[in-house]
């Protein structure tokens, strides 16, 4: 259950924002972890921790991928940010 709340954390920051949230929704289920490993011992935390960490990368890239769904035909305003050369967006276009 807590894998797909972070999958769907990670897809709306995926579909909006730029990765700069991405690294703090990450220390967020880091010390999410942690709290989890203390709590539960190290074998279900770290598990859990894996899992959460995957669900949320796993969103953050399908957000991207949904972004540049909708933007492409135009269902969705492009937005400013594209135009930069290091956002993880840009790999998409090519």
């Amino acid at each position: 259950m807590p894998a797909l709340i972070h999958l769907r954390a990670g897809l709306l920051a995926g579909s909006f924002f730029r990765i700069q949230t991405l690294a703090i929704f990450a220390v967020a289920v880091l010390v999410e972890g942690v709290a989890f490993i203390i709590q539960s011992g190290a074998s279900a935390g770290l598990s859990w921790l894996l899992v959460s960490q995957c669900g949320l990368q796993f969103g953050y890239l399908g957000g991207i991928c949904l972004r540049d769904v909708l933007e492409r035909p135009g269902v969705a305003a492009q937005s400013g940010r594209r135009s930069s050369e290091n956002d993880v967006g840009d790999v998409w276009r090519s």
